[in-house]
């Protein structure tokens, strides 16, 4: 038989299991991401889940620098102190900061760890792996203009300009 792979189970996540950000915003929980965006079941090794969690929150926080800084100085001491309304009973600014960091790590593992199997098969996951990050990629964006149109002007989402 041919054209079998066989990959180990990687460890499950450690209970509790955390990516701390900078203090000001929230902790992202590794297996809540896991529960909630598809990245691939359990073939994505802890190790590689929290390092693409590090680089969505990089990303975000490249994304909001300017933003957190107009907060911190009108006194929010935290990221939920941005706004008192919530969505499904949690903090507004808080769930559009985990969806954030959420798609912009599942948009790293989509795109840049793609199928590297040398068959036709393998070749078209990728193809599909990499539409699905730019995906996850725009629904990050998507959340980070939300967040940043709370306490600012509204910033306009999926917008292109033509050159």
């Amino acid at each position: 038989m041919s054209g079998l792979i066989s990959s180990p189970v990687p460890a499950p996540d450690p209970n509790g299991a955390q990516v701390v950000a900078d203090g000001w915003f929230p902790p992202i929980g590794v297996a809540a991401i896991r529960d909630a965006v598809p990245l691939g079941g359990h073939t994505v090794t802890n190790p590689r889940l929290v390092m693409a969690i590090e680089g969505g929150m990089l990303h975000a926080f490249r994304e909001l620098a300017d933003w957190r800084t107009a907060r911190v100085l009108e006194g929010a001491a935290a990221l939920a102190d941005v706004t008192t309304d919530t969505i499904n009973g949690q903090n507004r600014a808080v769930r559009l900061w985990t969806r954030m960091v959420y798609y912009f790590a599942a948009a790293e593992l989509a795109g840049e760890h793609p199928d590297i199997a040398a068959t036709d098969q393998g070749i078209d996951r990728a193809a599909e792996r990499a539409v699905a990050g730019d995906e996850f990629r725009r629904l990050a964006l998507a959340a980070g203009a939300d967040l940043l149109s709370i306490g600012g002007p509204p910033v306009q989402r999926n917008r292109v300009e033509l050159l």
